[in-house]
């Protein structure tokens, strides 16, 4: 996989709309731009007292955040800054004396430019923190990067914009200070390699949303994510074995009524290799969902995919296969498309995402009568297994339910409990 050594990645799920200065309000930047005593950008005293910590956002999937508990978290647009400014503090500890007062010096620098609105101080400070993340030790990486990851993207979401060239002389001020790989929020400015890649792990490759090519499978009756509506769509290819699965997931304006598709994911995997590719319909020109009607329609190499995605999909997308069944239903589609493969299914990111090795093999275990269970996570545990128990397995007419009792599937449902899933 070849990553752009300027690797700009798009990390917001959803841009709404334009924000800053137009980049002909752009000033110069000095070469050497420092203050004798720099000192860290304290948040101003009207802001209201912290509620979370960006450390505290365990996991994420749909636009949601939670902590390890499974709480939601919900994060104010007035909250942002106040977060970052926190989150630094936390981090400051973990980097060198030198290393301290370049990032001082650079939030110097910023700060004596020009007078910045709170898009560009966002935009700013989460370079910053992932400039600072990047300094630390391997082992605090991954203790910090999937809470910031997560948390960056939803302030992109509260702060939205759509031409980073608007902030010209936020582009030159990174650029000067190397700091330009640090600002993760657009596309590489390469091309993206991502189907090649696919295609080379002979995964089939999706057509073009709106074409005929996809099959049009019926509407699920079980939704775990609560959409209004879900259908289901499958494609084969004539040259590629395997299969591809598209959900559209309708919702209804609260306002007018009008009901649109607001979340698509597409998942293909290869029968042969085991391999599968993740696309949603996020733009890779602007970060915005891409939503619509029936007309709906958009090239599949114009939305973000699994070298771009903030959440992880494998948080639940695990198991022998990547798609997660319901049988009986639309989404089982296994009786006209091959979606056993002849190796265990691996993710194709070049963001690290892995299927790890089975909780329980097929087989072994009430639970696994039929299926493997998929190694724990708190997504898969609570957006899946709890909701399976408690609605469709192993069926919907008698469901276990997610209780620690001593019935056939309890002592089961009690010992994934026990093992990792309990809040």
């Amino acid at each position: 996989m070849k990553i752009n050594s300027l690797m700009i990645v798009m990390s917001s799920v959803l841009f709404l709309g334009c924000g800053g200065d137009s980049a002909d309000d752009t000033k110069e930047i000095p070469d050497d731009v420092t203050s004798e005593q720099p000192q860290l950008e304290q948040p101003p005293e009207s802001q209201p007292d912290l509620k979370f910590k960006v450390n505290d956002i365990s996991n994420g999937y749909y636009e949601s955040l939670y902590d390890a508990g499974g709480n939601k978290l919900n994060i104010d647009k007035d909250q942002v800054l106040l977060m970052q400014k926190a989150f630094m503090e936390e981090l400051k500890p973990n980097l060198s004396n030198d290393q301290q007062k370049e990032f001082m010096e650079i939030e110097s620098d910023f700060a004596q430019i020009k007078q910045s609105s709170d898009i560009e101080k966002v935009l700013f400070n989460n370079v910053l923190i992932d400039a600072m993340i990047s300094s630390t030790k391997p082992q605090l990486q991954d203790k910090y990067f999937p809470a910031f990851r997560l948390f960056r993207h939803h302030t992109h979401r509260l702060f939205p914009l759509t031409r980073i060239t608007d902030y010209q002389w936020l582009l030159d001020l990174l650029s000067q200070r190397s700091l330009l790989n640090h600002l993760i929020l657009i596309p590489p400015l390469e091309t993206d390699d991502y189907i090649e890649t696919c295609r080379e792990n002979d995964v089939p490759i999706p057509p073009a949303w709106g074409s005929a090519l996809w099959v049009h499978q019926g509407t699920a009756t079980t939704d775990f994510l609560d959409s209004d509506r879900t259908e289901v769509y499958a494609y084969k290819s004539s040259t590629v074995p395997g299969a591809c699965m598209a959900l559209p997931r309708w919702v209804v304006n609260d306002t007018t009524g009008d009901e649109f598709i607001q979340f698509l994911g597409i998942i293909c995997q290869s029968k042969t290799t085991g391999k599968a590719c993740f696309w949603d319909n996020i733009d890779n020109e602007t970060g915005t969902r891409i939503t619509g009607g029936n007309d709906l329609a958009f090239n599949i190499t114009d939305i973000q995919n699994g070298n771009t995605l903030a959440e992880d999909c494998t948080g639940c997308h695990r198991g022998k296969n990547v798609f997660l069944i319901h049988p009986g239903t639309a989404i089982d589609i296994s009786a006209d498309h091959d979606i056993d493969p002849n190796v265990r299914y691996q993710p194709v990111s070049s963001q690290g995402w892995t299927n790890p090795p089975a909780y329980a093999e097929r087989g072994d275990g009430a639970c696994a009568g039929c299926h493997e269970i998929g190694a724990l996570s708190f997504n898969y545990c609570n957006v899946l297994l709890r909701n399976a128990a408690n609605q469709t397995m192993p069926s919907s007419a008698e469901p276990a339910n997610w209780v620690g009792d001593e019935t056939f599937y309890g002592t089961h449902i009690q010992a994934m409990i026990d093992e990792r899933c309990s809040e």
